[in-house]
Formats: structure tokens, C-alpha cells, sequence
């Protein structure tokens, strides 16, 4: 692939690297900027970078590379400053080239390292009795651990006995060690493209299973937070939690069910702070996780008639740098009414709750108030999801 000079089409470029997780990765493979047609990204409260899409025109060769070897690579959305506006990796890679289109992944749907959980069935005795849950013993794929790495998937076998269990697992993973390949053929033919769907890293904490079995009873959502992020067998996300707030709320230690690490950090952001804040988690520049009470002041302005945002000296913001986990003021609507003491209760305020960019300059903003309620409930362990 060849490297293109500034931004136009879209005004992102894509600076391009091997995967992450691979031995002897090349930090920079191509940046490109005039072949990006299209792109697009999301950015959410819970999460941070969350998800984004961009197209590629590409010759016949850099359409090959891209299907052969583009799955987890690693893409870095700049703006003309070099700033940045996304960093993910590549899920899914669709190959357009006339009638043919061919998509490889999702990545995370790849299965490398497996085990079955069952309960034993004995026949043996009338009425048959079943035991307790059990998991099987872990099989892996190393290679394919080598080239993706380590994506960790815990099947529910049902009532068997362990030989069955074991031969679920096993056909699991023979049949996702690699990922997924499909094939669609039009009448209606399309232009060369390569399509990526790129996740933020944060989706990497769903690629393996926490337990904790060692000790009982509580701990603080910081400690339990912190362990989770560190249990993760990649060491995806960075390793300075400067920006983890010791949050010093109760949460039990012990953890036996099989969670992915992901479910677990939604369930502790779900309980809030110690005054019931809302606390939001985010994985952003560097990989570095944010893990901070909701802010309670305004940083973006906006007018009714306006349609942009804008920081609160009025400068304009690129649509492209609007982060989500912000309050925006709607200046002019109701501006007579009496500001309350809490944002949350000022119809004119706007809590950011994910914002999408479509290039050039195209955004939309999901907004939403924060119920406490939820998190009392999650609290005492009597709610589900809702970070």
C-alpha cells in the first residue's frame, strides 16, 4: 500500500498499523487519505471510541491485502491537525469488487481459547439426578492466539456428562479458531471498495472470562475495577489508571458465574458513586481507560438556530472532536426559565450520551438524564445493566 499526502475527500485520514496483539507488529503501514470515501464514528458515555466505519477505493491488490491480513489491524482516524478523532481496530473487512462482495469476521467472534460449563446427568439411578456446574477443562489455539489474540468464548453444554461437554467444546473451537468468511454475488455490480467496521479497544474487555474465587465478601469498585482491567490476558488497555477514580462504594469480591470482563465493569459503573453520581467509563487516547463521576458543569454551548457546538467561549468545535459524557447548554431556548440547582433537572441542558460523526461535518447527538434510582437499585444488587 502507498501512503497519500493530506486529508480531502473526507478530511480523516487513517493512519494504519499491524495488529496490536501481534510479535514483531509494524507500527505504521500506510496513512490514507485521498482513497477514503467515506467514514463515519460514534462515541458513547460507556465506552469512549466506541465503533466507526470507513470505505476504502482500492485497487485489486490492496482489496487482497486488506481481506488476507486486515482483520485486527490497527486504525488511528486523524484530522488535517493530526488530531485525534478515533482509535479502534479493524472488526470486520468486506471486499467489494464488482458482482462479488466477500466480508471476513466479526474478529471478536473468534474462538481461541474455549470451555463448556455442564451438569452431569447420571442415568445410573431412577429418577435420574443432576449434578452440580461444572466447567471442562480449557482447550486453545495457539496459533490462532498468535495472529488474533486471545478471544475466550464459555459455552453453556446444558445437562451432559463430561464427555459430551468436552466434545461440544472441542467442535466449538475447531470450528471458530479463524473467523467467520461469507460470499454474496449481485446482478448489480459495485465500484472497488474495501468496508471496515472498526471497534473501539474497550470491546477487547469482552474477550475474556473474570472470576474470583479466592476470597468472599466486599470490595471497593476501585480495587475491583482495577483488577478486572488487569485480569485481561491481551493487556489492551493501558496500564495508568491516573484517571480511574478510586470510587470507595462496596462491591462483592467474589465473582463464579462466568462473567466477561466487559459485563462486570458495566455492572459496577451501573452503581454510581458514593452520593449516587453517575459514573461514566471510557476507553480514549492511548488506550487509557476514564473511569469518572458525571461532570456536573456545562463545557459545550449550543443554539436553537445555530445546529453546531460550541465551547464555552463560544469557539465552534469540530464536529469530529465532540466527545460525549458532557453537558451542553441550549442558550437560547426557555430564556427566561430559572436555572435549577442540578443540570439534570434544566430542560434546556443536554447530557452528551453518544455522539456519531459522519465525515465531512455531518454529527448527531443522543442525549439523556441520569436515574438515580437505577443506581440505588444496583447498589443492593436488585437491578440489572444500566451503564
Amino acid at each position: 500500500m502507498t501512503a497519500n499526502s493530506a486529508p480531502e475527500a473526507t478530511g480523516i485520514a487513517l493512519q494504519v498499523a499491524d495488529p496490536l496483539l501481534r510479535a514483531n507488529r509494524r507500527q505504521h503501514i500506510d496513512t490514507i487519505t485521498r482513497a477514503v470515501s467515506s467514514y463515519g464514528h460514534t462515541l458513547s458515555a460507556f465506552m469512549g471510541f466506541d465503533s466507526a466505519k470507513a470505505s476504502i477505493n482500492a485497487d485489486a491488490n490492496t482489496a487482497e491485502d486488506w481481506l488476507d491480513d486486515g482483520l485486527g489491524r490497527d486504525i488511528l482516524a486523524v484530522d488535517s491537525d493530526l488530531g485525534e478523532a478515533f482509535n479502534g481496530f479493524v472488526n470486520v473487512v468486506e471486499l467489494v469488487f464488482g458482482h462479488v462482495t466477500i466480508r471476513r469476521g466479526p474478529l471478536l467472534d473468534i474462538a481461541n481459547r474455549v470451555y463448556a460449563v455442564y451438569r452431569d446427568v447420571d442415568n445410573t439411578v431412577n429418577p435420574p439426578t443432576v449434578g452440580n456446574r461444572t466447567p471442562t477443562i480449557i482447550t486453545e489455539d495457539l496459533d490462532s492466539q498468535g495472529r488474533y489474540g486471545i478471544i475466550e468464548q464459555v459455552l453453556s453444554a446444558g445437562q451432559v456428562d463430561q464427555l459430551v461437554a468436552e466434545q461440544i467444546r472441542d467442535a466449538y473451537l475447531l470450528e471458530h479458531h479463524e473467523p467467520e468468511t461469507s460470499q454474496t454475488i449481485s446482478s448489480t455490480p459495485g465500484p472497488p471498495r474495501v468496508n471496515l467496521d472498526i471497534l473501539g479497544y474497550g470491546h477487547w474487555l469482552k474477550a475474556y472470562v473474570y472470576n474470583q474465587v479466592a476470597v468472599s465478601g466486599t470490595i471497593t469498585v476501585y480495587d475491583k475495577l482495577v483488577a478486572v482491567l488487569t485480569a485481561d490476558p491481551n493487556n489492551v488497555v493501558s496500564t495508568d489508571y491516573s484517571e480511574v477514580y478510586q470510587n470507595l462504594v462496596l462491591a462483592d469480591a467474589y465473582e463464579n458465574d462466568d462473567p466477561y470482563g466487559l459485563t462486570v465493569i458495566k455492572e459496577l459503573t451501573s452503581m454510581g458513586g458514593g452520593t449516587d453520581q453517575r459514573m461514566l467509563f471510557q476507553v480514549l487516547e492511548g488506550r487509557k481507560v476514564y473511569y469518572q463521576p458525571q461532570p456536573t458543569i456545562y463545557e459545550y454551548v449550543s443554539w436553537i438556530g445555530d445546529g453546531r457546538i460550541r465551547d464555552m467561549g463560544g469557539s465552534v468545535i469540530p464536529p469530529w472532536k465532540i466527545r460525549p459524557g458532557k453537558w451542553v447548554k441550549l442558550v437560547d431556548m426557555l430564556p427566561a426559565a430559572v436555572e435549577p440547582d442540578l443540570l439534570r433537572d434544566d430542560p434546556r441542558s443536554v447530557f452528551v450520551e453518544s455522539v456519531t460523526y459522519t465525515a465531512p461535518y455531518q454529527f448527531d447527538i443522543e442525549g439523556s438524564k441520569t436515574d438515580t434510582v437505577a443506581q440505588k437499585l444496583a447498589k443492593l444488587g436488585m437491578a440489572g445493566i444500566f451503564a
